[in-house]
């Protein structure tokens, strides 16, 4: 049966199922500050009278706001802010706990990381560059690799020799999911693509001029996809041309070779132009909603279920995590119910 490892217990179930990881990524905050109208009071919670102050709640909903790239509204904004500070009163819970429990870490531990920490910034100016941006110290950095690192501990005492998945167990599970295991026909194609507008033009171009020029863009792309097709069809070598005039950077330097693609997976308009071909042949120009392809099918594969054995530890590694997280999540809500927690926050 397959073991998994003690990486797998303790750093997914740390990353995954609890902690907001804060101290793993010292972004620069930047630009305007998109909590600015939520009303967010400077303690936003209390666990066992112990402080949740807004700085990392802020922080973290600039850049999660960021990411996401669209603007939310007030109830989206709140639900997110509830996540972040979730995730640290139990990032406390666990702190507290610890330390009741004596599961201290050492100070030499904590310095290590932090060590490997500052390494990824590659100078300590870089490294001061970034605390400064995010607003900590060093020292509110280490007491948040100190949680992280205690919490770490707790969950893996948690789960360590608590989950047991028999050979039963991944096998019944692969064969009342079967269906989850099948695997749509495929192919293996080369193809040469000329986008409409290059992709350069399209990062430094301001909307506008490119709405203006997008015809120009678009007949010089046509011109240069019929002259690439003129040299495949008198008989030049498909990966050699696809090295020279292929705008798809990813697949250009292997001679256009996409390796297998499930059939869905591209514009509608490849995979019907891919249909007509047999293994060998190429295909006229095809134009889907990125640009122009020349396509050449190299090999197919037909439908099928992918075999027990090359799924085997997938699964038992998906039944370990679900009954894994099971456990945790009753050890916090054990920790939870003994514990006085306030929060300020509820949203607008």
């Amino acid at each position: 049966m397959l073991k998994p490892s003690g990486w797998i217990i303790g750093i997914v179930l740390l990353i995954s199922f609890v902690l907001t990881a804060p101290l793993r990524a010292v972004e620069p905050l930047g630009g305007q500050d998109l909590t600015a109208d939520m009303n967010i009071p400077g303690v936003v919670a209390k666990v066992n009278d112990v402080e949740l102050r807004s700085d990392y709640i802020r922080f973290r909903l600039n850049l999660d706001m960021r990411r996401i790239g669209q603007n939310l509204n007030a109830q989206q904004k709140a639900k997110l802010a509830q996540t972040i500070i979730e995730k640290e009163i139990v990032r406390e819970l666990m702190y507290q706990e610890g330390q009741a429990k004596g599961s201290g870490v050492s100070s030499e531990t904590i310095e290590k990381e932090m060590q490997e920490f500052k390494k990824s910034y590659g100078t300590n100016e870089e490294f001061q560059k970034a605390l400064k941006q995010r607003g900590i110290t060093e020292d509110e950095l280490k007491k948040g690799i100190e949680v992280d690192l205690i919490a770490k501990n707790l969950l893996d005492d948690r789960v360590k020799g608590k989950v047991h998945i028999t050979d039963t167990q991944v096998k019944k599970f692969y064969e009342d999911k079967k269906e989850s295991f099948h695997r749509p026909e495929s192919f293996r194609a080369r193809h040469i693509f000329v986008a409409y507008v290059p992709f350069e033009v399209v990062q430094n171009t301001p909307p506008e001029e490119l709405k203006e020029k997008a015809d120009g863009y678009r007949a010089a792309s046509k011109k240069k996809i019929d002259e690439v097709y003129g040299k495949v069809k008198s008989g030049g070598n498909f990966e050699e041309l696809a090295k020279k005039y292929s705008e798809d950077a990813g697949s250009a330097s292997k001679g256009g070779d996409l390796d297998f693609i499930y059939k869905g997976v591209f514009d509608p308009m490849f995979d019907k132009a891919v249909a007509k071909l047999k293994i060998g042949e190429t295909s006229d120009i095809v134009e889907t909603e990125y640009g122009y392809h020349i396509i050449q099918l190299m090999e197919t594969k037909p439908s099928d279920y992918a075999p027990f054995k090359e799924v085997e530890e997938s699964i038992q590694k998906h039944l370990f995590m679900t009954e894994a997280q099971k456990l945790v999540g009753r050890y916090i809500e054990a920790l939870r119910k003994k514990a006085a927690i306030i929060v300020y926050y509820r949203g607008q």
